[in-house]
């Protein structure tokens, strides 16, 4: 079962990588596929290190006072229709090169919630934090869609 998951996690984001490419009709470059590679591959070998939290857990810790950091990893598309308050945007197939990664905290230990539209690419995009020695990235449980439903302010949105 734990073979499955790895081929579809690796799978999926190379997927990814592939849309994003395709969106904006230009290859990647060398140097993002050979980072999409080796994360693909460190990922392949992990250990589950990481959590998965729901917004509730993460609005009452920003509520209480406690730093969290709200990365947004969905498409520039779905930016459009609005984003947690503060947060940082960075696709997922940015995420992996110097400018996604110059999005990030400097501090290895920042609280993360890392979320997409409904919670997989963010379960995509822990693992490649944790790699990149983020110690408290952790996936938010029903993404965007769910901080939206529990009816969390967001800004932004055309819609």
């Amino acid at each position: 079962m734990e073979t499955i998951w790895k081929t579809a996690a690796i799978t999926c984001a190379a997927l990814f990588a592939a849309q994003a490419a395709l969106a904006e009709m230009t290859a990647p470059t060398a140097e993002e596929l050979s980072a999409w590679s080796s994360a693909y591959a460190a990922i392949g070998g992990m250990e589950p290190k990481w959590a998965v939290q729901g917004a509730d857990a993460f609005k009452a810790s920003s509520d209480a006072g406690v730093p969290v950091v709200y990365l947004d990893v969905r498409t520039e598309k779905e930016w459009e229709k609005g984003i947690i308050e503060g947060a940082v945007k960075a696709t997922l197939t940015g995420l992996a090169t110097d400018d996604g990664m110059g999005l990030l905290p400097e501090s290895k230990t920042a609280i993360i919630a890392v979320y997409c539209k409904s919670g997989h690419r963010s379960a995509l995009a822990v693992p490649l934090l944790h790699r990149l020695g983020y110690t408290n990235a952790i996936s938010m449980k029903g993404g965007y869609e769910g901080w939206v439903k529990a009816g969390y302010p967001v800004e932004g949105a055309t819609e």
